[in-house]
């Protein structure tokens, strides 16, 4: 097999590669994906909740590092970006309320800032214990495992971070684990986002890629997401939720990404009107009658 340079591969985003956040938005609706990725509208605006998982991720990767978990990571960062994006101003609830109050969405609560920094500390200071009793005396492979693996079947690469790779022992034998982190509220996730095949679908494509890279047999890499439960009592606030990743729903994830890649050169850009209730681009002039 002939794998070719990413300066040698043409795609319509201009980039030689794809994402799996660029493959759900495609799958989610395919006229936002050229929106965004193409034509390249729309911003990302600041919000507490991704800032606020971002600095966890932060912190869990100095744990996985350092072997010494120190939430001070993630509340120090916490603090700043709530500091650079006036996330506790009153100009900002009132924006963030009159925008959800535009798309007829129901209201949303807006924890204080020392909320969000007890949120953090309270998982962070479980997770080690969490992680021991989950996993046994696991050994920490990677954190923040960078894939770029070329792609023949569409000619593309694929781009992806892997928050965590661990390997333990079941049964007396080496395996290994593709975990991601996941931010979610007191309750975690309910059953219909669990079984989401734009949920585990992410962590499918990263356990194929990553194992076939080593050459490994889908057997030895299990797959898991690691939720981290804004306000749960400690004793709940991780949660191991774990994808059956076998030769099928391999398949099944590849088969979105394949077929992503081959309709954007196709330059089949379909809306999706079931998905405009949380679109930026909704009742906008970038997306007549959306």
């Amino acid at each position: 097999m002939h794998i070719r340079s990413p300066e040698e591969i043409e795609f319509r985003t201009g980039k030689p590669h794809v994402s799996f956040s660029e493959v759900r938005c495609w799958k989610e609706c395919a006229f936002r994906h050229k929106l965004l990725y193409i034509d390249k509208l729309g911003t990302d605006e600041p919000s507490p909740y991704l800032s606020y998982g971002t600095a966890v991720h932060e912190a869990i990767e100095n744990f996985l590092n350092t072997g010494e978990m120190n939430s001070s990571v993630a509340v120090t960062m916490i603090e700043c970006e709530w500091e650079k994006h006036g996330f506790e101003s009153q100009a900002f609830i009132d924006a963030h309320a009159a925008y959800r109050k535009s798309q007829g969405w129901k209201p949303k609560p807006h924890p204080p800032l020392s909320e969000w920094k007890q949120y953090a500390e309270t998982a962070l200071s479980r997770l080690p214990e969490f992680l021991s009793e989950t996993f046994g005396e696991y050994e920490v492979v990677s954190a923040e495992e960078e894939l770029y693996e070329y792609f023949p079947e569409a000619d593309i690469f694929f781009k992806g971070f892997i928050d965590a790779l661990i390997k333990t022992k079941i049964r007396g034998k080496d395996v290994y684990y593709v975990i991601d982190w996941k931010t979610a509220g007191d309750k975690g996730w309910y059953r219909d986002k669990r079984q989401d095949i734009l949920t585990w679908a992410q962590i499918a494509l990263y356990k194929t890629f990553w194992r076939n890279k080593l050459s490994l047999d889908t057997k030895q890499v299990r797959c898991g997401f690691v939720l981290l439960k804004r306000g749960a009592p400690i004793e709940k606030v991780c949660e191991l939720v774990t994808v059956s990743v076998g030769p099928k729903a391999e398949e099944k994830s590849i088969a979105i990404l394949r077929s992503m890649v081959k309709t954007v050169r196709r330059g089949i850009f379909l809306k999706n009107r079931n998905s405009c209730l949380f679109c930026e681009f909704k009742s906008t002039p970038n997306c007549p009658g959306g």
